[in-house]
């Protein structure tokens, strides 16, 4: 098989990287269309009532405050 050439390397690279933010696009717009249901939260909150890991050392604003900035930038 032949190697591509460096031009043909960075168009693989443009196209994979545009490649991926559709796909995020189509990921984030087929969540935002997925029904609320309530089993779901329940089971999601049944999870952290099994969690038997080490406590947590935080309130977690510090990771929220980080999503928060994130999501502002990408508005």
């Amino acid at each position: 098989m032949k190697s591509p050439t460096r031009d043909e390397q960075r168009n693989l690279v443009r196209q994979w990287d545009a490649t991926g933010r559709e796909l995020e696009r189509i990921r984030r717009a087929a969540l935002r269309g997925m029904p609320y249901t309530w089993t779901d939260v329940d089971a999601l909150l049944e999870l952290g009532d099994h969690y038997d890991g080490p406590p947590r050392v935080t309130s977690g604003l510090v990771e929220m405050q980080r999503c928060f900035m994130r999501r502002s930038r990408l508005a």
